[in-house]
C-alpha cells in the first residue's frame, strides 16, 4: 500500500506535508495522493468512504473544515477506515476546544490541532498530538531529543531512547512562553466542561444564522449561509458567503468586528462561547446589515493583502 486519501477542501498545509512525505519515500503524489472531491463546498462522508480502496495505507481528514465549517463524522470514518486496515488521522486544529472528542473510544489512529483558535494560545501557540496506544512502541519517521525517554534524556547518548507514548513524536524544546497561556485557557474550559462549552456553542451560531436568514437573507443584502444547518453536522464557526465577500471583511473590520475571509467568498465567523454573547451576535448582524445599508464596503478594492 502506498497510497494517501485526502480532500480537496483540507487546509493547505496539511496537504502539503502529505504532497512532501510521498516525494520523500520515492512516490508521486500525481499519482499517490487521492483526494476526494467537493460537493457544493462540503465533503460527504460517503464520498470519502469509497475512496477507502485496498491500496490506501493513510487517511488524513479535518475534524471540521476550514471554509465551511462543516463536522465530519470522525467516528463513522475512523470504523469504515479500519474496515478496510487503513491507519486513519484528524486534523483537530478547527474543533478542539469546542467540539467533543472521544478518540480512544472512536480509535482514532492519531491526531493533532493547533492551540490558537478556540483554545486561545495566541498567535504561534504550541500545537498538540494525540496518538492511540496501540501505536505506542512505533518509531516516529524523523527521531528529536524532545523524544527520548524523559528518564535518560540528559545522559547525552548518541543512542536514541525512544520515549514508550506519545512524547516519542516530539523533535525538539517546547517553547514555554507560547505554551505558558494554555495553563489559563484549559483551566478556565475544564471548570466550563465541554459538553456545556459545545451546547452553549450549538445556540449561539445556531442564532448568527437565524439572524441571517432572517434579516440579511434577501435583497439588498443577500447574505447566505455555508455551513450545514443540522447540529451535528457543524462545528464552532458559521461561514456567511457573499459576493461582494472580501470587502465587507474589509469594511466589518473598520467596524471593529473581526471575522476573516477565505476565498473565493466566505467569511469566517466564529462566536467563542467562553466569552461572546448573545447580543454580541445580535450587534454582528447589525454590522453586516449597516455595511450594506451605508454602501461602506464599496470604499474598498478587490486587492487582498498577505493576511486575510
Amino acid at each position: 500500500r502506498r497510497k494517501i486519501l485526502a480532500d480537496e477542501l483540507n487546509f493547505p498545509s496539511d496537504l502539503y506535508a502529505l504532497y512532501s512525505d510521498i516525494l520523500l519515500r520515492g512516490g508521486d503524489p500525481e499519482r499517490d495522493l487521492i483526494l476526494v472531491k467537493g460537493r457544493k463546498g462540503l465533503i460527504e462522508e460517503e464520498d470519502v468512504i469509497e475512496q477507502m480502496t485496498g491500496e490506501v495505507a493513510l487517511a488524513l481528514l479535518p475534524s471540521v473544515y476550514y471554509k465551511s465549517g462543516q463536522l465530519a463524522d470522525m467516528k463513522r470514518l475512523t470504523k469504515a477506515a479500519h474496515r478496510k486496515k487503513i491507519v486513519i488521522g484528524f486534523d483537530c486544529s478547527h474543533s478542539v476546544g469546542v467540539v467533543p472528542h472521544h478518540f480512544d473510544e472512536w480509535g482514532v489512529d492519531f491526531a493533532f490541532w493547533c492551540n490558537y483558535k478556540y483554545m486561545n494560545a495566541g498567535p504561534g501557540g504550541t500545537a498538540s498530538l494525540y496518538v492511540n496506544r496501540k501505536h505506542f512502541g512505533a518509531r516516529p519517521g524523523l527521531a528529536g531529543w524532545w523524544g527520548n525517554d524523559r528518564s535518560t534524556m540528559f545522559n547525552m547518548e548518541t543512542r536514541y531512547d525512544q520515549a514508550s507514548d506519545a512524547a516519542a513524536w516530539q523533535i525538539g524544546t517546547i517553547n514555554m512562553f507560547s505554551a505558558a497561556p494554555l495553563e489559563g485557557s484549559i483551566r478556565v474550559m475544564r471548570e466550563a466542561g465541554i459538553e456545556r462549552i459545545r451546547e452553549k456553542s450549538l445556540k449561539i451560531t445556531g442564532y448568527l444564522m437565524y439572524l441571517i436568514d432572517e434579516m440579511l437573507g434577501k435583497a439588498p443584502y443577500n447574505y447566505s449561509i455555508a455551513t450545514p444547518r443540522e447540529a451535528e453536522r457543524r462545528g464552532g464557526h458559521v461561514g456567511v458567503a457573499h459576493k461582494e465577500g472580501w470587502r465587507i471583511n474589509q469594511a466589518l473590520i473598520a467596524r471593529g468586528v473581526i471575522p476573516d475571509f477565505r476565498p473565493p467568498n466566505i467569511m469566517r465567523l466564529a462566536p467563542i462561547p467562553l466569552y461572546v454573547g448573545y447580543h454580541d451576535v445580535w450587534k454582528v448582524a447589525q454590522h453586516l446589515k449597516g455595511v450594506i445599508d451605508n454602501k461602506e464596503y464599496l470604499k474598498y478594492t478587490d486587492d487582498r493583502g498577505t493576511v486575510t
